[in-house]
């Protein structure tokens, strides 16, 4: 019996049943570049890097190279400022006398300043060069904001001199220009010297207060005494050292003879033994005399050689 050769039969796929339809998507095409486009980016970034070593070394040979950094710098500050870090803020403590505009000055800071770049150190001595401010401290609070703290000099006199009146601290520092009548509470000082001197006179006064009462100004004569005028006109003449002795003997003098209350035009206290009363339209009157003419002076204590 002759083998039969079996036939396969014929695999068919299974048919989807409904109304489903199979779609079936193409995948998307990935473009690469082409070698020529490789090769014309390459000559771009080539003619970009040719073109900025020629701008640089052109600028070295032109001794360019600081303003380009410049412009540099300024169009990144300009660019950090415009985010938001340039000063838009000062806030001030302990301002009572010292203009704003001489703070602003000084500062040297507005809105296009950086404030990451802003000098504190060198904006400290600005603030303490100014007359008013004897220590000043600054801060950057982040992003746009100075803080200015300063500690002012206190005004202790009023200064006049050369036909010029001033507000003076008790060092002498002068302050700023100033008329009387802006400081009533003042002493008033008149001459050279008498700024850098008014404060040792004025502690020496301290406890005649009734004397400081009727004071108008003390004056500087010749920057080694003091004349002291009263609002009467009248004027007290102190030695040129030894001021409490004299002052002393003046005390003592009011209280026996009440010679501030009379009308004189000066009181004369320049020498040790003596003290010395003019009246008005009247002839002068030693008082208490009792030495010679010649006598010490209460600077130095010693008898001049002659007469003068």
């Amino acid at each position: 019996m002759a083998r039969g050769i079996a036939v396969p039969r014929e695999r068919r796929l299974p048919v989807l049943s409904g109304t489903r339809a199979l779609v079936t998507r193409s995948p998307k095409a990935i473009r690469l570049g082409r070698a020529r486009d490789r090769m014309q980016g390459k000559w771009l970034l080539f003619s970009v890097l040719f073109l900025g070593s020629a701008v640089l070394y052109g600028a070295i040979i032109g001794g360019q190279t600081g303003r380009l950094f410049d412009a540099a710098v300024t169009g990144v500050e300009r660019l950090v400022v415009a985010v938001g870090f340039g000063v838009k803020r000062v806030t001030v403590d302990g301002q009572t006398n010292v203009t704003d505009s001489a703070i602003t000055t000084a500062l040297a800071a507005g809105p296009e300043t950086l404030m990451l770049a802003f000098d504190t150190d060198a904006a400290k001595a600005r603030l303490e060069a100014v007359p008013w401010i004897r220590h000043a401290q600054v801060m950057r609070l982040l992003p746009s904001t100075l803080q200015v703290i300063i500690e002012e000099r206190e005004p202790y006199a009023v200064w006049q001199n050369q036909g010029k009146t001033f507000v003076v601290d008790e060092a002498g520092v002068v302050l700023a220009p100033a008329l009387p009548q802006a400081f009533p509470q003042l002493p008033l000082v008149v001459g050279e010297g008498a700024s850098k001197h008014a404060a040792e006179l004025y502690a020496t006064l301290e406890p005649y207060h009734d004397l400081k009462r009727k004071m108008l100004a003390a004056l500087r004569v010749g920057d080694r005494r003091w004349t002291l005028k009263l609002r009467t006109g009248a004027e007290i003449m102190l030695p040129d050292g030894n001021i409490e002795m004299a002052l002393e003997s003046l005390t003592k003098l009011e209280q026996e003879r009440n010679v501030l209350g009379r009308d004189f035009a000066a009181i004369d206290l320049r020498l040790l033994d003596r003290i010395t009363v003019r009246m008005r339209e009247a002839a002068t009157i030693p008082l208490d005399e009792t030495g010679p003419a010649d006598v010490p002076t209460a600077a130095t204590g010693a008898a001049p050689k002659g007469k003068t």
